[in-house]
């Protein structure tokens, strides 16, 4: 009879890989938000998958970038500080033909780990000419992968490749979660977490880098109806107004968009207010940033 095995796994990579929408590709329902524009990951947030035969515990870490202000230098700390913990490592790259510069400095960083580090090269379906093959080259040339996988998380290739490889480098071992349970996160943050998607797809430029969402209470009411209060958090007058929008345009865009998520979350109709709040200089505040990411 083969034995359970239980492990956490690490992944990591560059802003914009595709790190959370391959998560949800794993879990098969969407439980990270995903953006276009980088850095919408500010938080270590464990997914947990569950078989009878094995619970593989996803730490999606925040996008590895340079550093450019306070908020910049948290999300980094979040994402090294998760490697302290991980059986395994999956780093994640798409497939620009070669090694990174930003890349290969973090893998030069990681000389003389021990646990296994498996190369992802993500987005396939967006590879031209011989792009694929060449950076799968490249990265196995620098000698710190056990395994390579080429993937395309939005169409869910080879997300079970992936899968069958990691379980015999997970040591054996009884499950940490219990099995129904997907995501460490309480469902407040979830509910934060899907509107502040909505206010990636909408602003632009510094304001969704300047925004956080706190869920203020959640309540049922005794017809089912959930009722939720949150605070859009900004750090200044000007950014408040374009939240806003015109005659309050953007905020009920914001609102009617995110409802039937929320709603799909729950498995309730709910009624949601959304308030706007400043607070000035917020991103470059250690305490601020603590509390309105949900660190």
């Amino acid at each position: 009879m083969a034995k359970h095995r239980t492990g956490i796994v690490g992944v990591l990579g560059q802003t914009n890989v595709g790190k959370s929408t391959f998560l949800n590709a794993v879990m098969g329902e969407k439980l990270l938000i995903t953006s276009p524009k980088p850095q919408a990951t500010r938080n270590r947030i464990r997914c947990i998958y569950t078989t009878d035969d094995e619970q593989i515990v996803f730490v999606d870490t925040p996008g590895l970038h340079r550093p450019h202000n306070q908020l910049s230098r948290h999300i980094l700390r979040e994402a090294f500080r998760s490697l302290r913990e991980l059986d395994v490592i999956l780093y994640m790259v798409a497939p620009w033909g070669s090694v990174s510069n930003y890349d290969r400095t973090v893998l030069e960083s990681l000389d003389g780990e021990e646990r296994p580090i498996i190369l992802l090269v993500n987005k396939i379906d967006t590879a031209r000419g011989n792009a694929l093959e060449e950076t799968l080259l490249d990265y196995d040339r620098t000698g710190k992968f056990r395994e390579l996988i080429p993937i395309s998380a939005t169409e869910g290739k080879n997300i079970d490749e992936v899968l069958r490889t990691l379980r015999p480098y997970l040591p054996n071992g009884p499950a940490l979660f219990p099995a129904d349970l997907k995501i460490d996160r309480p469902t407040e943050f979830l509910v934060a977490e899907l509107i502040r998607e909505k206010v990636f797809a909408v602003t632009f430029q510094e304001v969704p880098y300047k925004t956080a969402v706190l869920v203020k209470w959640m309540h049922e009411r005794d017809d089912g109806l959930v009722e939720i209060r949150a605070d859009i958090v900004v750090d200044s007058k000007s950014h408040k107004g374009i939240i806003i929008g015109t005659q309050g345009k953007l905020i009920k865009r914001i609102g009617s968009s995110v409802r039937p998520q929320i709603e799909a979350l729950l498995g309730a109709h709910i009624y949601l207010e959304l308030m706007v709040k400043i607070r000035r200089g917020w991103t470059k505040d250690e305490n601020e940033i603590e509390q309105l990411s949900g660190s």
